[in-house]
Order: structure tokens, then C-alpha cells, then sequence
């Protein structure tokens, strides 16, 4: 991969190896380029850039030219491209979705070696730049992490339109073995769904993928379903809060304005009862889980329901306590 050298202060790319590389680029980012467009995007002439064509065909790049209006120059389809060229700022759009991503995937590694790659290969100032950003980043809450395995498996059913095989345990605890036509992969709030029909239960369902396991795409090609779009629009509704084992009940000393993103996800309820004092309704099936993710919370807040997640978080609290020796700051 090579990054495209940087244009002199009239616009142009003077190098004409370089503006080659810059050249085909461009013509890999639309299906037609208008000559006068791409000349100017290029800094160059039109005779310049019929002679930077030219220099493509003998390299051995197919490159269509249609004169008159409507015209213009179109690289063609299927045509195996040199290494990668990026300028500094597409790097460093790479560089930040590369490091978001490793908070997606549960092989944050492999995010890693792909970053590592990259840098070799960027000049000084774009590797200096790539990595002061990633360094002023967080991005450590981007998601829950997924397995990459299960996220192609589910991208590849539902692009090829393959019915999927998998194990699944619901929020109940409950096993289950699903038999799946997928339309949608997504991340809402910080988690992976798939929207899919179930077979079995002949009705849409929403299946979240860090409760799948053994994921197998199989031979059987499905239609997409007449009433598919409507079903992929209730797949998104949150779920409702009666749907969950406990009802959690908070108090928290915020005004409402700066109460964090997640207090409005997955259809909790927020609402200010007085300045300063908000009451956020959410639901769980797991007091200890919501005991770990209530810690995340950087106001002073009161579990006013249910006594089993207070039970949770006490016990929590008391580990944590003992984790630091027993020490209590002095208020």
C-alpha cells in the first residue's frame, strides 16, 4: 500500500509516476469521469492527462475513453489494481475505524496487525499523525465485542441469502438450536443483532451475536420475503421493559440534559423529576451484569428498585472495597 505523494501548492502532482498512481485511483472511486473534471482534479492539462492515460494502457490497465458529452474516461471492471493508494487524511480515516473496530471483535489482535501493517508503509508525517490520534482516542467503549467468526458467518448468509445454522441462549438462559433465513446484520446502542426468520417458528426474530455459537451457513438459497421490510423495521423497536426478568429503578443526581447516551437505549425511560434529579427505568435479567454496568455511571445515583440488583451492587461494592485494602477515601 503507498500513500499519494503530496501535491505541490498549485494542486498538481508534478511526478509523473506519482500522478499515474493518483490517476488510477480516481479512476477506481467512479464508473465515468468527465475529461475536463478529472484533468482539473489532477492539476494538469487535457493533453496531459491523455498522455497520463496512455502511460495506464501500456502498463496494461484497460481504461475506456468516450468522447463528446456524457463522455469521458472509465477504468474497466474486474481489472486487479497495484497496491492500495491512499492519500494522508483516507490513512488516517482507516487508522481510526481499524482501532474502533478491535472493540468490536473479540480478536482485538487482529485489528491490531492490520494497524501495524499500515503504519509500516505510511511516510513519517502520516504514520506521526495516525498514531497521535489513536493515542488521543478512546475508544476502549466503542461496543460489545463479537466473535469475528460469527459476524462473517452472519454477513455471509445474508449476502448470499443462505440459511444459517446455530446455537442460541436467550436472555432467559435457555438453549435453543435455530434454523434461520438472515436479511440484516446491525449494531445498535453497543451490540450485534441479526434480524432473520425463523423457520422453525415460522416468525421474525431478533438475535443478538455474542449469544450464538457453532454458526453454519448452509446450501439452502431462500427468497427474500414479501413482507421483509416491514419486518426489519420492527426488529429495530426496543424491547419493551416488561420483557425483562427485573425492573431497575434509579435515581441520579444529573440534570437531564447531560445524562449519558445509553440512559435513552433499548426503550429505558428517563425523565427529570426536579433539577438536578433524573429517574431512569431500565430492565435486566441479570442483577450482577447490571451491578458491573451500573459502575459506569458518573453521577451520584440511588437504586430505588429492584432489591435484588441493590443486593448486587452492594456485594460489588464490598468486593471492590476489599480489592483496594479496605482503604475508604476521606469525604
Amino acid at each position: 500500500m503507498r500513500t499519494d505523494p503530496v501535491p505541490s501548492h498549485t494542486g498538481c502532482v508534478t511526478d509523473p509516476t506519482s500522478r499515474a498512481l493518483k490517476l488510477l485511483s480516481l479512476l477506481g472511486h467512479r464508473p465515468v469521469w468527465p475529461g475536463p473534471v478529472l484533468a482539473a482534479e489532477l492539476g494538469v492539462t487535457p493533453r496531459t492527462l491523455r498522455r497520463d492515460v496512455d502511460r495506464l494502457r501500456n502498463l496494461g490497465y484497460t481504461v475506456d475513453a468516450e468522447p463528446g458529452q456524457g463522455g469521458g474516461y472509465a477504468l474497466r471492471r474486474g481489472q486487479a489494481l497495484p497496491a492500495l493508494s491512499l492519500d494522508e487524511d483516507e490513512a488516517l480515516a482507516v487508522n481510526v475505524a481499524l482501532a474502533a473496530a478491535a472493540g468490536y471483535l473479540t480478536d482485538a489482535h487482529a485489528g491490531q496487525r492490520a494497524l501495524a501493517k499500515i503504519d509500516a508503509v505510511l511516510p513519517p508525517a502520516a504514520r506521526a499523525r495516525a498514531q497521535e490520534t489513536r493515542a488521543a482516542t478512546d475508544l476502549s467503549g466503542a461496543g460489545m465485542a463479537v466473535d469475528s467468526a460469527i459476524l462473517a458467518a452472519c454477513a455471509d448468509g445474508t449476502r448470499r441469502r443462505r440459511r444459517l445454522r446455530f446455537s442460541y441462549v436467550d436472555r432467559r438462559g435457555r438453549h435453543s438450536e435455530r434454523w434461520v433465513e438472515p436479511h440484516q446484520v446491525s449494531c445498535r446502542g453497543q451490540v450485534w443483532y441479526l434480524a432473520a426468520y425463523d423457520v422453525a417458528r415460522e416468525a421474525w426474530r431478533s438475535f443478538r451475536l455474542d449469544r450464538m455459537a457453532e454458526v453454519r451457513v448452509g446450501d439452502w438459497v431462500f427468497r427474500r420475503r414479501p413482507d421483509a421490510a416491514e419486518a426489519l423495521e420492527r426488529t429495530l423497536d426496543p424491547v419493551p421493559l416488561e420483557a425483562y426478568e427485573h425492573e431497575v429503578v434509579l435515581h441520579v443526581r444529573c440534570p437531564i440534559e447531560s445524562a449519558p447516551d445509553f440512559m435513552t437505549w433499548d426503550g429505558a425511560i428517563l425523565r427529570e423529576l426536579e433539577p438536578g434529579l433524573c429517574e431512569y427505568v431500565t430492565g435486566t435479567d441479570d442483577p450482577e451484569e447490571a451491578a458491573s454496568w451500573l459502575t459506569g455511571i458518573e453521577y451520584e445515583f440511588t437504586v430505588i428498585e429492584n432489591p435484588e440488583v441493590r443486593e448486587a451492587l452492594a456485594e460489588l461494592g464490598e468486593r471492590l472495597l476489599r480489592a483496594a485494602g479496605g482503604a475508604r477515601r476521606e469525604v
